[in-house]
């Protein structure tokens, strides 16, 4: 009963690891995403479904058979998975910030000196 639990609220906490950055940039805006940012974006997902499956694996595995070298496995996979999760998440912050600062419309250098003179 307790490794179900402990399984349970593994399951939990990689799921919320992933799914709340993820909904937080599938709001954002759409119509700056591209094809080459979509692609990244299930090739990331399709990490993290492969390397949370492994954890949830083998934390299973080395809970009923109390292996504790399948357990230090679990451990570094977790390690990935947060790295890995972390990274992904930053690249496409970065990515999308700058997509947006691409996106913004330059002001008439006319425009600028008038503001800096208005500053000065």
């Amino acid at each position: 009963m307790g490794s179900t639990l402990v399984l349970i609220s593994l399951m939990l906490s990689l799921s919320i690891a992933v799914i709340f950055p993820e909904m937080k940039y599938s709001q954002t805006n759409s119509s700056s995403k591209t094809v080459e940012f979509d692609y990244m974006v299930n090739k990331q997902r399709k990490g993290f479904l492969i390397l949370g499956l492994l954890a949830v694996i083998t934390f299973f595995t080395s809970i009923q058979t109390l292996s504790v070298g399948i357990f230090v496995i679990h451990l570094l996979i977790d390690l990935v998975f947060g790295i890995y999760a972390y990274a992904s998440f930053q690249v496409r912050a970065s990515l999308i910030q700058m997509q947006k600062i691409s996106s913004i419309d330059k002001v008439p250098e006319f425009d600028e000196y008038e503001y800096v003179k208005q500053a000065v």
